[in-house]
């Protein structure tokens, strides 16, 4: 996960260095971006793909259940998933945000025979992820003119893991053969602190751009993680209340959850697009 930072920082830098050069020729009587945006809320659509794997292992036997959702049990690799978000500033340096971002996908097998690490499946299985992260942060703003801000982030960031496989059929466990079910899932709920920074940029009164990247890390009960999330938007302005905003998305995920029965080790990243409306108040 962390090789990307490299790149990741570079884009950073980039848009810094942007945003200062032009601000230095920018006339702020013309572009005024954020000139009373005191409350913002948001809806979009995002069509993204899909990286999951997941390996369940007992603890006391060593017997272990590898799963490749996208790679050999057809979960979509593509899918749309719905993004809400809003944010309120109290004053130029100081606003409050939050943003919650759901996926619904599920596939089921007929008749298939497959070696999952130490198991074999000959039968019929469900698999569904119905994960959802939650955001609640704080921002400080750092740097504010007329045509741009750089932010610095803080916050909880709430991931809510639903994978869950079912099989049953002929199931082989060693030397053993047996009529059985199996059932294995992820379900989990962390709350995880998070930093970050958001970038924002204006070329004219209509469009403006942004990147923000966010880095979550931590433990919570039998749960530890560590994720990191970017995203690349513009942001054209039909009025100066409504807006669309359009851009890409990056996350990537490494969790592994412990009850001393069974470890779960996952990891979880998805990228693509996204576009939905902007409405300022």
């Amino acid at each position: 996960m962390f090789s990307r930072l490299p790149f990741i920082c570079l884009i950073i830098l980039l848009q810094v260095s942007v945003v200062s050069a032009v601000y230095a020729k920018a006339d702020p009587e013309n572009i005024a971006l954020y000139e009373s945006e005191s409350f913002a809320i948001g809806i979009g659509a995002a069509v993204v793909k899909f990286d999951t794997k997941m390996k369940f292992t007992d603890k006391q036997s060593g017997d272990s259940v590898f799963l490749d959702p996208e790679g050999n049990l057809n979960l979509p690799e593509l899918s749309h998933v719905t993004t809400f978000y809003g944010a309120y500033s109290f004053n130029p340096r100081h606003s409050i945000g939050l943003s919650y971002f759901k996926i619904n996908r599920e596939t089921t097998l007929i008749d298939f025979d497959k070696n999952f690490d130490s198991v074999r499946i000959v039968g019929n299985a469900t698999i569904a992820d119905k994960t959802s992260f939650y955001r609640l942060d704080y921002a400080y703003t750092m740097f504010n003119s007329a045509t741009s801000k750089i932010m610095f982030d803080a916050g909880i960031y709430g991931l809510d893991l639903k994978l869950v496989f079912d099989a049953e059929g002929s199931i082989t466990i060693g030397n053993q053969t047996q009529s059985d079910s199996i059932h294995k899932e992820a379900e989990v709920f962390a709350p995880l602190p998070m930093i970050g920074v958001n970038i924002l940029y204006s070329f004219t009164p209509k469009w403006s751009m942004g990147t923000k990247v966010t880095f979550v890390g931590g433990s919570y009960e039998d749960v530890s993680a560590n994720v990191l999330q970017t995203s690349v938007n513009a942001r054209y302005r039909f009025t100066k209340h409504v807006g669309l905003l359009f851009g890409l998305a990056y996350f990537d995920a490494t969790v592994n959850i412990d009850d001393g029965i069974e470890e779960t080790d996952i990891t979880y990243g998805y990228n693509g697009g996204y576009i939905g409306m902007h409405f300022l108040i």
